[in-house]
């Protein structure tokens, strides 16, 4: 079933976790040879957005976050978000 990308955003960082988490467990196993280039591109995503956010909230938390750090944490949410609502279309799709 597709979903909105809405609930993809709402759950951004849940998702980049878990991303993060299978290729961790994967590469652990041995099995990084055979990722895909989709995957890869998702684990990137996930791995930019998650550095944008832990930029913002540390500047968030001495009250020095600049708006173009702001802007940045956004636009790499919503490219990861996109980018696994995609991906996660595909794999439901070949199944």
């Amino acid at each position: 079933m597709k979903q909105p990308i809405e609930k993809y955003v709402e759950r951004v960082d849940e998702l980049a976790q878990e991303v993060v988490n299978a290729w961790g467990l994967n590469t652990k196993a041995g099995s990084a040879p055979s990722f895909t280039p989709e995957f890869k591109a998702l684990v990137d995503k996930a791995c930019e957005y998650r550095t944008s956010k832990q930029i913002a909230d540390n500047h968030r938390e001495f009250n020095c976050l600049t708006e173009q750090e702001a802007v940045d944490e956004k636009r790499k949410r919503e490219a990861f978000a996109i980018e696994y609502k995609h991906f996660h279309e595909r794999r439901e799709a070949a199944s």
